[in-house]
């Protein structure tokens, strides 16, 4: 079994990561601060970076997943630099026409990776960046106050879909920054995710209100319904969503997509429950987030529960993600590539469970 971990965005603006199997924490750092130190994060498809955002923070930062140390950090408009605007006070970003710098000018609500790159958003709208530079490549916005709390790339990295509390849901290219669609949702005061299915392009669920929406965003449609509430996650396979149970928000649901059925329920929170996460294998594995300070890991088919993670305070996000050091270890051996691999090896290109190549250093 390959090696699953666990980053946790906790509510005390820590970042943690943390091994699935043995619930040991292999770092923790303290990634956000500010009045509001809820933190949203996300994991590149490599497994090697894991992103994350604050309320009160206009940078995003970009945190190496085999250490826990900080790899790149968003750019902001603080009139050092090549930065030509003004900024009178902390946290006020009055914006020079003509500045160089494509930065957020206030606190982020949400992101997400496709591939190499990655969304940020907030109240300002939404950027997205190269991961391997650093740099800006699309600037949306969001055409109204409220922030954006959510964002799901589609599975070919085309398209971009934000939701926020107050308005609509918004498709835009990803590639070129154009507004696609846009899609009122019905109860979008309460609408709290956005998640495109892993397997079908069009298909985007929306978690808010007391039911999931699923839409068809070629054409704007309502396609179906399901119980649910808070938050809408596919699994891997399409075929399935976790969600919250909308009357007590404490148990978690995993939905059928076609026929709206229950597959399994799982019932352990003390408190109101945040997010949720299949895990990047085939979804055998689900991770639920609480504000009762624990993570919860359930088999995903049958709803046992199989770990209780305790953080000591509120888990606002969880994301999932491969050891990518021990699974290359595992995989190098299976696969007959390398007599040994320790300190002196470095392995590239490790995706989807394939090592490409092996380098020895004398």
């Amino acid at each position: 079994m390959l090696g699953r971990m666990l980053a946790l965005g906790l509510g005390d603006g820590r970042l943690m990561l943390v091994d699935e199997e043995t619930g040991e924490v292999r770092w923790a750092v303290q990634a956000h601060s500010g009045a509001d130190k809820r933190i949203r994060v996300a994991t590149s498809m490599g497994c090697r970076f894991v992103a994350s955002v604050g309320r009160h923070e206009e940078q995003w930062k970009l945190w190496d997943a085999a250490s826990g140390a900080v790899h790149r950090v968003g750019p902001k408009h603080d009139g050092k630099g090549a930065c030509i605007c003004v900024v009178p006070d902390v946290g006020q970003r009055v914006l020079q026409e003509g500045c160089p710098v494509v930065a957020h000018t206030s606190g982020l609500c949400a992101v997400a990776f496709s591939g190499q790159r990655f969304a940020t958003g907030g109240f300002d709208g939404v950027i997205v960046w190269d991961a391997q530079t650093g740099k800006a490549e699309q600037r949306m916005t969001a055409g109204e106050p409220s922030a954006v709390t959510s964002l799901s790339f589609s599975c070919d990295g085309a398209r971009l879909a934000g939701g926020s509390y107050a308005g609509p849901i918004r498709v835009w290219d990803a590639n070129t920054g154009a507004l696609l669609r846009t899609i009122p949702a019905a109860q979008a005061y309460l609408l709290g995710s956005v998640h495109f299915s892993p397997c079908e392009c069009r298909l985007l669920a929306s978690g808010g209100g007391h039911e999931i929406g699923l839409w068809d965003v070629d054409s704007g449609g309502k396609v179906g319904s399901i119980e649910g509430r808070r938050f809408a996650v596919f699994s891997p396979d399409g075929r399935t969503i976790a969600t919250a149970c909308p009357i007590t928000l404490r148990e978690v649901r995993v939905v059928d997509v076609k026929s709206g059925a229950f597959r399994s329920t799982m019932v352990a929170n003390q408190s109101y429950l945040s997010s949720a996460s299949f895990s990047v294998d085939n979804g055998s594995r689900l991770a639920s987030g609480s504000y009762d300070g624990t993570c919860k890991v359930w088999d995903s088919s049958t709803g046992a529960l199989l770990r209780t993670i305790h953080v000591g305070n509120d888990v606002d996000s969880v994301a999932w993600l491969r050891d990518w050091e021990r699974d290359a270890k595992c995989v190098a051996f299976a696969l007959g590539l390398h007599p040994r691999l320790g300190a002196a090896s470095q392995v590239l290109e490790l995706e989807v469970g394939v090592v490409r190549m092996i380098l020895d250093h004398v």
